[in-house]
């Protein structure tokens, strides 16, 4: 039966003109002709579908056909990558013009990030903006050397590849950073994602995508976030000592030579951090009033402007750790002697206060810790 419906098309003047034509020619022709021949040798037209009930099907199935929309998310999926490596690269606000240029088509030179860009790349987290920032901003707050962390040598920037695929940001910016440590260290976490990929295991690619993505668009929300926490600082609240007395030293251990430390730095040799001692006193001293519309404690305002002035000295490598490390230990004086303590300046100018933490990480993990530390050596960890 097909070879007959077959010879009959062939053997038409319509079919033989329309198998050189065009295939919208040959739906308006060749369907009479065919119909016509067909019917001679007594098939019944019916079986035989015209040319817009054929075109049906055809757009049905092209649409079916479709591909479904990409899926960029990484989380939870299985490792597709055999080799992580490291590389030297360019700032990522150099090769900006290039990634524009390759909107819209595959780059199979790039590698899609796990960490999305507020929840399923919209702006759904506070604080989140998928804006991307100008070249010249991501320079402004991502070279080191603007911000005088630098001894004047050119950077060099390192990026991460996967399968020699140079990993990208969220918001696709290309993934670099100005240390070859912190490069190999981020390599590090991707290389431990196996057999899936659990982006809550790689907080330094988290803290180096916010910094790129987040802090370039918008460092101020950042620095304020930073700022909100020193009004109320853990280490700024002491326990009653007629309450409990080793608490109370176990506190002022950990924390008077912090505050020592912050009035040289930012209090100009005169100026402390204000404390409440007690639950009532933290009351009476936090509470907001007309002289104090905002929350918190009285600290001294030229502390509070000393460390607004070093906030904005930041870059955003500096930034987002500060960030980090403040939030976790709900402590801006913490954060702080951290960051300080990371920095060479101390180490050849001998006129700067050297911070309580130098490369020390452990002390300021205590530091912020002492209160639910204690507990636990008193009732144990439930």
């Amino acid at each position: 039966m097909n070879r007959l419906i077959a010879s009959a098309i062939w053997r038409s003047p319509a079919g033989r003109l329309n198998a050189r034509a065009p295939s919208r020619v040959a739906s308006s022709a060749v369907a009479p002709a065919v119909l016509a021949n067909v019917n001679a040798r007594g098939i019944s037209s019916s079986t035989i579908p015209t040319a817009s009930a054929s075109a049906q099907p055809q757009r049905s199935q092209a649409k079916s056909q479709a591909p479904p929309p990409r899926d960029t998310r990484l989380a939870g999926r299985r490792r597709f990558y055999k080799v992580v490596g490291i590389g030297q690269a360019s700032p990522p606000w150099e090769t900006m013009g290039k990634k524009k240029e390759e909107d819209g088509r595959d780059d199979s030179s790039a590698a899609d990030s796990p960490i999305s860009a507020g929840v399923d790349g919209t702006q759904s987290a506070t604080g989140v903006t998928t804006n991307v920032a100008s070249a010249e901003s991501l320079r402004a707050i991502l070279d080191p050397t603007r911000s005088g962390d630098s001894d004047g040598r050119a950077t060099e920037w390192f990026n991460v590849t996967l399968d020699e695929r140079a990993l990208r940001t969220p918001l696709g910016h290309p993934l670099t950073v100005p240390s070859s440590a912190l490069a190999m260290a981020i390599a590090t976490e991707w290389d431990a994602q196996d057999p899936t990929i659990s982006p809550a295991q790689m907080p330094l690619t988290t803290m180096v995508c916010t910094a790129i993505d987040q802090i370039s668009v918008q460092p101020q929300f950042y620095k304020d976030n930073i700022l909100r926490y020193l009004k109320n600082d853990t280490t700024c609240y002491l326990t009653c000592p007629q309450e409990d007395r080793l608490l109370y030293r176990k506190q002022m251990r950990a924390w008077e030579v912090l505050h020592e430390w912050a009035q040289e730095h930012i209090g100009k040799g005169k100026h402390a951090p204000a404390r409440a001692v007690g639950n009532d006193e933290g009351l009476i001293l936090s509470r907001a009033r007309k002289s104090k519309p905002g929350a918190g404690l009285p600290h001294p305002d030229v502390l509070m402007e000393e460390a607004e002035t070093w906030v904005n000295t930041l870059d955003a490598w500096r930034l987002i750790a500060m960030q980090s490390v403040t939030v976790e230990a709900k402590s801006f004086l913490v954060g702080m002697a951290v960051v300080s303590g990371c920095e060479l300046d101390h180490r050849v100018d001998d006129s700067i206060p050297s911070p309580p933490y130098i490369n020390a990480g452990a002390e300021a993990v205590e530091a912020s810790r002492v209160e639910e530390e204690f507990n636990i050596d008193q009732w144990g960890l439930v």
